[in-house]
């Protein structure tokens, strides 16, 4: 695993996300979502440390936004993306 380089990664190109309190570091990416949800696209982002313990249904808020995590996505290195949708 890479987690003892996770930390300085996320300093220099992470954000911080919110999760009852407790600030968790890891990469916010606000990507394209079609209004009304016609169309397929790509939601908004959160990865960071599988030892976070981020699950399904946790709250994070992200730069003033409060999002409710949708799907848990380990990747077996160490590190989850999480889908998010705007709570």
């Amino acid at each position: 695993m890479i987690s003892e380089v996770l930390p300085d990664y996320f300093v220099d190109f992470g954000a911080t996300a919110t999760k009852s309190g407790v600030a968790v570091p890891g990469i916010f990416d606000a990507a394209y979502a079609d209004a009304f949800d016609m169309v397929a696209g790509v939601g908004p982002v959160f990865r960071c440390q599988t030892a976070s313990a981020i699950a399904a249904g946790n709250t994070l808020v992200i730069n003033g936004t409060s999002y409710t995590v949708t799907v848990v996505e380990p990747d077996g290195t160490g590190m989850t993306l999480c889908r998010l949708e705007a709570a």
